[in-house]
């Protein structure tokens, strides 16, 4: 049997201090086991202002920029089609939100964590900064918990919210959400202990469902509630030609250890994720581009498994450089364990690394 799951009825405030999460025994926000996409599997989105880091996947097809420190311009990339049960049993197309813009989040009903709780939250500040004029949005999120959700614990998760815009919770099956997930460049997975671990992010889109902005965890609910006034006032064309630069908040660490200088860099990357390198060199600043290095990430404040990444060598072994793209992850202070076995080596030489992930 799962393990049972809490109900959340804790309403952490945008900018306060979230309460501690329950333990979580492997994922990403939850168990953080954030296994990684490449095989750098999964994790969970996020702890948004209480300093965690959240979201992942692959960029669209086309070029995004950055609107502010925590969203991305898509240029419209057209949104998946979709047609699902919401909370109420009524069903609801990607069809039947054209007409006004929507603002597309992704909910766990039964999150034991933190993180779905804050992003209702910025939900409810951004509702509220805009007045009025929400009630000429959607207001939609879609679940990341087929295993769990039920039209009863989404109606109660939103209740407990107190969520002032009417959210259109959409449900289905593993199967149904599964393509959409992955179209979203969102994560999920249900681990062997009943806690699911994923990400989490606010898509906007524009009256034509077309992607427009994608913003993490942590965004200003004022930025969101300045976009979505563009496209009511200006439509579709209202991202055109615009593009602004983002911090990277990126980390580099560097040990010396067994006669290796062992460098972990860690930088921000699209929907939520992060990307790592490790860079090898000798104590004599040759590069060492014939080991094999591995990755293990955990949060010390979570019970949780640690999430195993097999570092690739880059560019064809230039500069010592071993890499992992689109890891999934959450804000907050991690420890990275690096692992390196040079070509012949009998054992393995450690080293830990923390550092605080932020966007």
């Amino acid at each position: 049997m799962p393990q049972r799951r809490p109900e959340v009825d804790d309403q952490p405030q945008p900018g306060g201090t979230p309460t501690r999460p329950l333990t979580r025994p492997s994922g990403a926000v939850i168990s953080t086991v954030l296994i990684v996409a490449l095989t750098l599997g999964v994790v969970l989105g996020f702890n948004a202002l209480a300093g965690r880091l959240g979201e992942s996947g692959a960029q669209p097809s086309g070029t995004s920029q950055s609107t502010d420190d925590q969203g991305m311009l898509l240029g419209g990339v057209p949104a998946p089609s979709f047609s699902l049960k919401d909370q109420t049993g009524g069903v609801v197309t990607l069809d039947s939100l054209k007409g006004k813009p929507t603002v597309f989040t992704f909910f766990d009903s039964v999150c034991p964590h933190t993180d779905c709780s804050l992003m209702a939250q910025y939900i409810n500040a951004t509702a509220k900064d805009m007045g009025s004029r929400a009630d000429s949005v959607n207001w939609v999120a879609l679940s990341l918990n087929p295993w769990h959700d039920t039209p009863q614990s989404a109606a109660t998760f939103l209740s407990n919210q107190k969520m002032t815009p009417h959210v259109v919770y959409l449900l289905g099956s593993q199967d149904q959400l599964q393509p959409l997930w992955d179209a979203f460049h969102m994560q999920s997975i249900l681990q062997a202990d009943g806690i699911v671990i994923h990400t989490t992010g606010v898509y906007l889109l524009d009256s034509q469902t077309r992607e427009q902005v994608f913003m993490n965890e942590g965004f200003n609910p004022a930025t969101l509630s300045a976009d979505v006034a563009l496209l009511l006032k200006d439509g579709p064309s209202a991202f055109a030609g615009k593009q602004s630069a983002r911090t990277t908040r990126s980390v580099s660490l560097t040990h010396s250890v067994n006669g290796l200088l062992v460098t972990l860099s860690a930088t921000p990357g699209a929907y939520g994720s992060y990307n790592f390198t490790v860079q090898l060199k000798t104590s004599a600043g040759a590069p060492v581009s014939n080991a094999t290095v591995t990755l293990d990430l955990d949060m010390p404040d979570m019970a949780m498994s640690p999430v195993h990444v097999d570092m690739k060598l880059a560019q064809s072994g230039a500069g010592g450089v071993y890499r992992a793209d689109g890891v999934l992850s959450m804000r907050g202070e991690w420890v990275g364990r690096v692992s390196v076995t040079p070509q012949g080596a009998a054992t393995p030489t450690m080293t830990s690394f923390t550092f605080t992930a932020s966007y």
